[in-house]
């Protein structure tokens, strides 16, 4: 039997109304490229290739049987994505090299709006025992008059907030619900010297008992250049210059 296979790809985009999304600038590039040489290297060893990532991001260019395209939203759809297949079939890699936003919105409103309700309930905080800081911040967590993610905002609000909270850590999930399952994570920092993209990377792949980890530095990515070192347990096993040299060298790792 083949390999079945995950690779994530691109952005999570986090919504803030019918219109607006919170996203980044990953294109799906690497994760496209990625699963073309899986396909066309090894396709013979491959039973299923499940290519999660959103709409707009690059899909990959080889026809295939063998491929499934399925699109995801936010970081919290691509982890209930993964939840399903990982507990509801054998997967044996997941590549994981979607770029997933840290933050998502919780809610949006107007200034004028959290003004008047804290010039409302100012008063009764004095009376009641004075203006904490925890009771403030009752009011920032959940405010009373926030916009509706569900329509479109106006584009005429001067003065529009978006409160912003944590996504969850999707690659932290992956070995819990699949202990086997080999794992390749991305690391992303920018203009840092070597040896703390290192260690960073280190510890995400101890951090989620990653096989792998494909670590880049954003500040040498772009003109056809993607440098990278990929990291194992027993440190750099390939040190990369393009997204091309990525590809081969997991296809060498994980085949």
């Amino acid at each position: 039997m083949g390999k079945k296979i995950i690779i994530t790809s691109g952005p999570t985009n986090e919504q803030i109304d019918a219109v607006m999304k919170i996203t980044n600038m990953s294109t799906g590039s690497l994760g496209s490229l990625i699963a073309e040489t899986f396909l066309q290297e090894r396709g013979d060893l491959i039973d299923k290739l499940y290519y999660l990532s959103p709409k707009l991001a690059r899909k990959p260019a080889a026809a295939s049987d063998k491929l499934e395209l399925i699109t995801i939203e936010s970081a919290e759809d691509l982890l209930e994505t993964l939840k399903k297949l990982l507990t509801c079939e054998h997967i044996d890699i997941v590549v994981h090299s979607a770029a997933v936003g840290d933050y998502k919105a919780k809610y949006t409103m107007r200034a004028e709006d959290l003004i008047d309700e804290l010039v409302e309930k100012i008063p009764a905080m004095v009376v009641n025992g004075g203006v904490t800081k925890e009771a403030l911040m009752s009011i920032f967590e959940n405010p009373e008059a926030v916009c509706s993610a569900e329509t479109k905002i106006s584009s005429y609000e001067p003065h529009l907030m978006t409160m912003m909270t944590l996504t969850p850590k999707v690659i932290g999930s992956i070995k819990e619900l699949s202990p086997d399952t080999q794992l390749v994570g991305c690391k992303l920092l920018k203009d840092v010297p070597k040896l703390k993209l290192y260690q960073a990377s280190s510890h995400l792949r101890k951090e989620n008992r990653a096989d792998y980890i494909i670590a880049n530095d954003l500040s040498n990515i772009g003109g056809g250049r993607h440098q990278a070192m990929i990291i194992g347990k027993d440190g750099v096993v390939k040190e990369c210059q393009t997204k091309a040299d990525i590809a081969a060298s997991l296809l060498h790792l994980l085949f």
